[in-house]
């Protein structure tokens, strides 16, 4: 029954320190041309999305199929489609979570604000890979096997949901913050890190599309006519019980057929809400490194939630997964006060491919490329 597969590594936080006379980071707008390729390039390994050489092998078989940024905060930068507009899954949640921060820091929301969980879960379908039920869990909260928590007059604090959106790639965590803070709140947090233009994504209606096929746009639609439609039917889903238990009916016949139901999903995927590297990355560097404004603390600290590694790094990851797509971006902040981002947004993979093997694959290739001149430049001879 997985739409919806979202890894996050829980990354380490610290204050940090100034960046004293590191480069100027990339501008969210652009990013500069690649340098010359290496003169020893060796051939392209052989494409697969379950490991950071096969991403490598991927880029160079099907460069319409990744978008790519590497930034190591010192000067180098790698890209390969970088403005490509690609479909983002979780990666997306970063703008909830800079639109969060901002609304603490103007004081339209607080984090010990209570939220009634059964108001959360008016936005939860059991499509998810199991992030909801694994943030009740976490957060003790007893529940009815997948359909949700027994007690839903249960509350818990609004940091407590948008961590759980973080940690477990919540999807009814993000549909409620975009209801609760508006979308202008998002579109301007989006913007504030240089992305401009913002699909912004109703997970749920995007899900409902699957399981509601007639009553959504046809995927061949342009995005302009498949959000608002997505949301309606999110909206609809979330004020109607009726049509709520349909929904999840629906669902859980859909699923008997797991094999054509995962051959629907990946065509599904490539109709969901997209965005490129260099957005993606513009707006996470904008958060990690506080220029993003008031509430990049908060945000940032919900990115970066534990203690710096020995070597005093500070990584943030988040990802996200569709059938046939996965998304990833990384931060690295150094104690000099340097910042390494790195982005991959990839699809066109076989659907029953493992998505926590794609995830492991791309978040080892970031990471590398980020931090080693030698993997970056194997990045280069393919990018």
């Amino acid at each position: 029954m997985a739409l919806v597969v979202a890894l996050l590594v829980p990354a380490a936080c610290s204050s940090g320190e100034d960046a004293g006379t590191a480069p100027e980071p990339v501008p969210a707008a652009s990013v500069p041309a690649n340098p010359p390729r290496p003169a020893d390039c060796a051939p392209a390994p052989a494409a697969t999305p379950t490991t950071s050489d096969g991403w490598l092998g991927i880029m160079a078989a099907t460069p319409e199929d990744v978008g790519l940024v590497v930034d190591d905060g010192r000067g180098a930068v790698v890209s390969h489609a970088p403005g490509a507009q690609m479909p983002l899954a979780s990666a997306v949640k970063i703008v909830h979570v800079a639109a969060y921060g901002r609304a603490v820091a103007e004081g339209r929301v607080r984090p010990d604000d209570q939220v009634r969980v059964g108001d959360w879960e008016n936005w939860y379908l059991a499509a998810d890979a199991g992030a909801h039920v694994g943030a009740l869990d976490a957060l003790g909260i007893p529940r009815n096997g997948l359909l949700g928590a027994v007690d839903p007059g249960r509350t818990v604090t609004l940091q407590q949901m948008v961590a759980a959106m973080v940690q477990f790639s919540d999807n009814a965590a993000a549909d409620y913050l975009r209801d609760r803070l508006g979308d202008p709140a998002l579109v301007d947090a989006a913007a504030s890190g240089g992305w401009r233009d913002l699909d912004l994504p109703s997970e749920l209606g995007a899900q409902l599309a699957l399981v509601r096929p007639q009553e959504a746009p046809p995927l061949s639609a342009p995005r302009s006519v498949r959000g608002p439609a997505e949301l309606a039917m999110a909206q609809r889903f979330a004020s109607d019980p009726a049509y709520r238990e349909d929904s999840r009916r629906r669902l859980a016949v859909q699923a008997e057929d797991i094999e054509a139901y995962l051959i629907e999903s990946e065509r599904w995927a490539r109709s969901t809400s997209t965005g490129s590297a260099v957005q993606l990355a513009g707006l996470w560097r904008a958060v990690i490194s506080g220029t993003f404004g008031p509430g990049a603390d908060v945000a940032r600290g919900e990115l970066e939630p534990d203690a710096p590694r020995r070597d005093g790094q500070v990584r943030a990851i988040k990802g996200g997964s569709f059938p046939g797509v996965g998304t990833m971006a990384v931060s690295v902040r150094r104690p000099d006060g340097t910042i390494g981002v790195g982005v991959l947004l990839g699809r066109g993979f076989r659907p029953s491919t493992s998505l926590d093997e794609v995830a492991l694959g791309q978040l080892r290739l970031l990471v590398a490329a980020v931090e080693d001149p030698a993997a970056r430049s194997r990045v280069l001879c393919l990018a």
